[in-house]
């Protein structure tokens, strides 16, 4: 009994219970009333990337803009330590931190898959099928992943950082790093409020990435050795392996775990995309990447505010929305995970490098596998949309690949690195709620190990229940990651005022001084 209340002593509580509380409702729901619980939630869903989309659109533009200002205003000389603080990786290492705390198997899952769903559906007027779609489609992924989608990462990042490495703040609430905004309401009903959306969003969010990822792991390794993509078995061993594997990694702490399987993670995929880019239609794969990147600089107002309120295709409520939605819902727990890696750098130094490390790199995912599909299509070697619209996603991927020498080679490497992909993605996870549930942390120390344990068991087990009642319930849990993000749309900009707040105060007293 002692050794279970001297670790509760550590958790908060308020913030550890009513998360729980929230799984097991949802769960109940989906389980007893499956088909009236997804018809509730989608139509929540649809009023929301309908008739409030546009904020989400809005809100993500100013995030832009205020990473600009904090960058190359006179914040962007503020170290994030103390006077003379070293970093605690090397510049390579730093990086790919960075851009593998914000990825993970969704990446190479929708840079395959992606384009032949907007082919279909493109934007701005285009023909379906046509050149104009297909130039479309190269352009937009690169910018779902770009500097938008870390904007909101980064703009978290700054505030924490400075609370984290600076103030050597020694809780990592939610609630309390928004203490300069909030004040004593942020020990009360306001608090507790912020504190529950970040879980509710978080939970939601890692179990969307679950419900991306699995079928197309799944279908790879099925494809390879001759496995019945029918049944569960793989689903579940799937969701087992990256819920088990991260607690190994977690276990030898951030600098020997995480950093280690990141450190493999950027090589792994780096050999990859070489080995596609040079075994592939090498020529047009470089061709379409300028002409899409260029497409992509040329519009990106337009695409960044776009909601088609008068032609009403769906096109930026079916993507735009839903990405920038996602990346809302993520925002504070990966940048909490940049901050936690951050010490010795400046702000300038994190919101260019960051901008730079993670868009490239996404980007460079999408201009050799979304390029790759293309070039298929475009030649009509091969027509992925009936494929897609018949046999599913996952059966994508690994006919893109077949069209490649030695291609069981390559989709067994694929497959792996989704899976690590998605591991090292899931680390920051599990950091992430370790933290939000813990009394007491600060710069130096790392969330107790059965707490992170606790929440990636959590939501293994919820994906498993949920794969086993019916594969297709998770898209209601996609749709629940959604509905938090218009709340922690406020909740990030709190955030960064709490910061300004602070800082001019702290300005003000040193003048005074």
């Amino acid at each position: 009994m002692q050794y279970l209340k001297k670790r509760f002593s550590l958790i908060e509580l308020n913030v550890f219970i009513p998360a729980i509380l929230f799984i097991a409702v949802i769960i109940l729901c989906l389980t007893i009333y499956p088909q009236d619980t997804s018809r509730y939630i989608n139509k929540i869903h649809h009023f929301l990337t309908w008739e409030m989309g546009g904020i989400f659109l809005v809100m993500t533009f100013l995030v832009v803009l205020c990473c600009l200002w904090l960058a190359f205003s006179r914040y962007g000389d503020i170290l994030l330590g103390q006077s003379g603080e070293k970093p605690d990786f090397s510049l390579l290492t730093w990086l790919g931190l960075i851009f593998t705390s914000g990825t993970g198997g969704s990446l190479l899952y929708l840079a395959s898959v992606e384009w032949i769903w907007i082919i279909q559906q493109p934007p701005f007027g285009a023909a379906a099928g046509s050149a104009q779609a297909a130039r479309w489609a190269s352009a937009y992924g690169m910018f779902h992943w770009g500097p938008s989608a870390w904007a909101w990462y980064l703009i978290c990042a700054v505030p924490i950082g400075w609370f984290m490495h600076v103030k050597k703040t020694n809780s990592l609430k939610v609630s309390d790093l928004c203490r300069g905004c909030l004040g004593a309401r942020a020990d009360g009903f306001c608090g507790h409020c912020v504190n529950f959306f970040y879980m509710f969003g978080l939970l939601g969010g890692a179990v969307t990435s679950l419900a991306l990822g699995t079928p197309m792991i799944s279908a790879v390794f099925c494809h390879v050795f001759h496995l019945d993509p029918a049944g569960q078995f793989i689903n579940v061993m799937v969701i087992f392996i990256w819920t088990l594997v991260p607690l190994l990694i977690l276990f030898f702490g951030l600098k020997k775990g995480v950093a280690w399987a990141s450190n493999w993670n950027i090589r792994a995929d780096i050999f990859m995309l070489l080995a596609i880019l040079i075994c592939g239609p090498t020529a047009f794969i470089l061709n379409q990447s300028i002409d899409g990147f260029g497409l992509m600089l040329q519009n990106f107002v337009a695409m960044s505010l776009s909601t088609d309120a008068i032609g009403r295709s769906g096109f930026p409520q079916m993507w735009t929305v839903f990405y920038f939605s996602w990346w809302v819902v993520y925002a504070i727990p990966f940048g909490l995970f940049i901050a936690r890696i951050s010490k010795g750098r400046t702000i300038r130094q994190l919101i260019v490098c960051g901008t730079l490390a993670g868009s490239l790199g996404c980007m460079v995912f999408y201009m050799v596998l979304a390029n790759f599909g293309l070039s298929l299509q475009t030649t009509h070697v091969i027509d992925f949309v009936p494929i897609l619209n018949e046999q599913g996603r996952g059966v994508v991927v690994s006919r893109l690949l077949e069209q490649l020498p030695a291609s069981q080679v390559f989709l067994v490497a694929f497959g792996a690195i989704a899976l690590i992909s998605y591991i090292t993605g899931h680390c920051t996870v599990g950091y992430a709620l370790g933290f939000a549930t813990q009394k007491r942390a600060d710069s130096e120390s790392e969330p107790a190990f059965w707490n992170v344990a606790f929440w990636l068991i959590m939501t293994g087990i919820v994906a498993i229940t949920l794969y086993l009642l019916d594969a297709q319930s998770l898209q209601p849990l996609q749709t629940v990651s959604i509905l938090a993000g218009l709340p922690l749309c406020g909740v990030v900009f709190i955030l960064l005022k709490s910061f300004l707040t602070q800082f001019a105060a702290e300005e003000k007293t040193a003048r005074d001084e």
